[in-house]
């Protein structure tokens, strides 16, 4: 079971990168890293931040699959952690906006992140 949550964590994380590359950058940043009358600090700051966000979700995606040639059981729970920070952060910025954090994207993809690796970390521990 402990390899059946990390196989999830996993391709969850793969799928939400190439996810986000793809279909989100087309929808969501090329709008507005286009939008020639926003100041350039601010478009520089979108796009190094969603850059920034394709490389953190390649290492999370690499981190949690090296669990399956090298046991790094603390790798796990880092990231799973991580993933639960960010799953906090997104239903903060949509309770914000007025929004319903469900329904905000990254918020229920990063509690299943969360909530696989944790259990892949519980599982492996042996708790």
């Amino acid at each position: 079971m402990q390899l059946v949550c990390l196989a999830l964590a996993t391709a969850i994380t793969l799928l939400a990168l190439i996810t986000h590359m793809t279909i989100g950058t087309a929808q969501n940043a090329s709008p507005i890293l286009k939008n020639t009358t926003l100041p350039e600090d601010p478009r520089n700051t979108l796009m190094f931040s969603w850059k920034a966000n394709s490389v953190l979700m390649l290492f999370m995606t690499v981190s949690f699959a090296s669990d399956f040639f090298v046991e790094t059981n603390l790798l796990v729970l880092y990231n799973a952690l991580l993933a639960g920070v960010l799953a906090a952060t997104a239903a903060f910025v949509a309770i914000q906006a007025g929004a319903n954090p469900l329904k905000f994207p990254p918020m229920p993809l990063f509690t299943s992140i969360a909530m696989l690796g944790i259990s892949s970390y519980v599982l492996s521990a042996g708790f």
